[in-house]
């Protein structure tokens, strides 16, 4: 059988989970490994399984599964979850973004008192197999199988607003729209409210203005929206450091508040600028496994969504005024890049352009 497993999230791959499991279907069967999303490629890179899932994609898990289903017989989720429950409901919507007639199931927590989540009753035998093959080689991997229903994002409409009801969100998370925080959960199933794509109110939510500001010149859509809550890395893990070294093409790339996107953002870049705390820390994160170092703006409004963080070898991190990383970051756009090219003082360069905007 042809085997397409999609992993989620970097959890499944640190616990060693998705390693174990692929190697078992290859037992017998024919598998394809990707991973659907984006902060597991570190984890897949620090785990040195580079070569046996592929991480080049950067879609979504229901994008990854769809692009694969013509060759492919059965997908199969891989995910660890906060909580059995968050993960279900994750999968949940993965499934209701799926083509009904295509085989999927879900492993939720493999290693955590997980289950085994079907979808139709045409894949039941499939999901009654895989629990058998899975305890068979491993009796650790005795798991449940149950029953899953496709429920869509929670999306309801009122007269010229469009919510968006937020699963899986815990009090005191910080919360992120499109990759930027935009405020701290303050109770369960928070909400995001929109009008005329731009975001109206927050409910359940404690706003950070500052984040949503950052927001006022995008067009929000909450059907297609990204929304994440919490830490993006939440197990222990090792970095893959990788030695940092300044190629002669002198190749910048800029990454302002997009951190999740950094490995689309940087293809072919030598050096990479980064404008936010946050963003600093996660992008710096990620590109310590591939050796490319960072001038990182900030202004110490740090929401700590990855606790801790590596940071690339000959990297710098520039500590501005509070409520002027946006502001220099723009600046550095426009000018700091043309004299890259002409100096590695980069410290000095920026001083004797920006003096004004560091502290004292």
């Amino acid at each position: 059988m042809r085997i397409g497993i999609v992993l989620h999230g970097p959890e499944i791959v640190d616990m060693g989970s998705a390693k174990r499991i692929i190697d078992i279907f290859r037992k017998e069967h024919e598998v394809a490994a990707k991973l659907g999303g984006t902060m597991g490629r570190t984890a897949v890179l620090d785990a040195g399984l580079e070569d046996v899932v592929d991480i080049s994609q950067g879609l979504t898990p229901s994008e990854t599964i769809n692009a694969m289903r013509d060759s492919i017989d059965l997908a199969i989720l891989l995910n660890h979850g906060k909580t059995l429950e968050t993960g279900f409901k994750f999968g949940q919507i993965v499934a209701s973004k799926l083509d009904p007639s295509l085989l999927f199931l879900h492993i939720e927590s493999p290693d955590a008192c997980g289950r085994i989540f079907y979808y139709g009753h045409e894949v039941k035998k499939c999901a009654q197999y895989v629990r058998k093959f899975l305890r068979m080689h491993h009796e650790h991997y005795d798991l449940p199988v149950e029953e899953g229903s496709r429920v869509p994002l929670h999306i309801r409409k009122e007269g010229n607003k469009v919510i968006r009801r937020i699963a899986g969100a815990f009090e005191g998370e910080n919360i992120r729209l499109e990759g930027i925080v935009i405020g701290e959960v303050a109770q369960t199933e928070p909400e995001i409210i929109c009008r005329d794509s731009a975001v109206f109110e927050l409910r359940g939510i404690k706003a950070k203005p500052h984040g949503l500001e950052k927001l006022r010149s995008r067009k929000i859509d909450l059907f297609t929206a990204k929304v994440k809550t919490g830490s993006i890395r939440r197990t222990k893990h090792k970095p893959r450091i990788k030695k940092s070294k300044i190629e002669e093409s002198r190749t910048v790339a800029i990454i302002d508040h997009s951190a999740e996107s950094t490995f689309e953002l940087i293809k072919g870049a030598s050096i990479v600028i980064t404008v936010g705390d946050d963003t600093t820390m996660v992008a710096a994160d990620i590109l310590t496994r591939l050796g490319i170092p960072i001038i990182g703006i900030t202004d110490g409004d740090l929401d700590c969504i990855l606790p801790e963080a590596a940071v690339p070898e000959g990297s710098v991190i520039i500590r501005v005024r509070e409520g002027f990383d946006d502001i220099v970051g723009h600046e550095v756009n426009e000018k700091l890049m043309k004299l890259l090219k002409k100096s590695k003082k980069i410290q000095s360069i920026f001083q004797k352009l920006f003096p004004e905007h560091l502290p004292g």
